[in-house]
């Protein structure tokens, strides 16, 4: 039996309209380009996941940025903490200074004391006025003479060090007694060989002449006899004493460092012997003998 007419043209109609749905399914727009697919697992899991999520605070993020600054603060700090040390390592490392000590008028002063500072440990310069000491590279030395103001200089790692004393007083010991000893420096001691006590160069308390510098100028002033050989020959100038004061107070082995001639050497050595003695100098607390040195000053009463 055969469709009627109308039947069949029916059937042709929707295979039309299903061919059609078919080929605008196949190369059509997809309905996942423009509506986002919610319903997805995976999907709607991760967008409730971010909806729980509270918006970050800027007071959080203030203190994120203080704790890594603090760190970053303290990584600097230990590393220069660190390079310090080093440094204070090898500054503290023993060196040879060496240099000269000038008067005022740039003459070289023998006999001039130079002390490491905060140490019983010192020298003497020599007749040209030059001196050597082995010091911390970081010490300071103290650097005085009789009847000059005294100088502080700072070594700061330098091997020459040289310094210029004028005439004076600063009210400081000649050769700066009653520093701090430090127990790590070892005093100098000049010994012969047949003596049984040590002679210092640098003592705790100096030998002091009787009633002070003041008193001992105006000893030297008063006794000192300028030699008519000077006076003829125009000569002035000090002439330096190096001599041992006992533990008595008592001088020995008395030389001449520099002098002038003229007869004025033998003045000087005069007037030294016709001293009193001296309050003699001490090493913890104990009196020892100590070397000195002195100048004594010549010049015409006209000048």
């Amino acid at each position: 039996m055969k469709p009627s007419k109308t039947v069949s043209a029916r059937l042709r109609f929707c295979q039309r309209r299903l061919d059609n749905r078919l080929i605008a399914y196949t190369f059509g727009p997809k309905p996942s380009a423009f509506v986002t697919p919610f319903f997805q697992s995976s999907t709607l899991k991760q967008r409730i996941l971010m909806l729980q999520k509270s918006e970050t605070n800027r007071w959080a993020m203030a203190k994120y940025g203080f704790v890594a600054l603090l760190t970053l603060s303290l990584v600097v700090f230990v590393a220069a903490c660190e390079d310090r040390a080093k440094q204070d390592v090898v500054n503290d490392r023993e060196i040879t200074v060496s240099g000269q000590i000038l008067s005022g008028d740039g003459q070289p002063l023998p006999g001039a004391n130079i002390v490491l500072k905060g140490a019983a440990k010192g020298t003497t310069t020599d007749v040209n006025g030059r001196y050597k000491l082995k010091v911390p590279a970081n010490g300071a030395l103290l650097v005085g003479f009789v009847g000059h103001k005294s100088q502080e200089i700072s070594v700061g790692g330098k091997t020459v060090v040289n310094a210029r004393l004028i005439e004076g007083s600063d009210g400081k010991p000649s050769r700066f007694s009653g520093e701090t000893v430090n127990s790590k420096h070892q005093v100098e001691i000049l010994t012969a060989d047949g003596d049984k006590e040590p002679i210092f160069a640098v003592v705790q308390e100096s030998p002091e002449f009787p009633g002070g510098m003041s008193e001992l100028t105006r000893f030297i002033v008063k006794n000192v006899q300028y030699p008519e050989a000077a006076r003829k020959a125009h000569v002035s100038g000090k002439v330096f004493l190096r001599f041992v004061i006992n533990t008595d107070g008592s001088f020995q082995d008395i030389q001449i460092l520099k002098g002038i001639g003229f007869g004025a050497d033998e003045e000087a050595i005069r007037v030294l012997k016709a001293m009193p003695r001296w309050k003699p100098g001490t090493q913890n607390g104990k009196p020892v003998r100590v070397q000195y040195n002195l100048p004594i000053k010549f010049e015409p009463a006209d000048k």
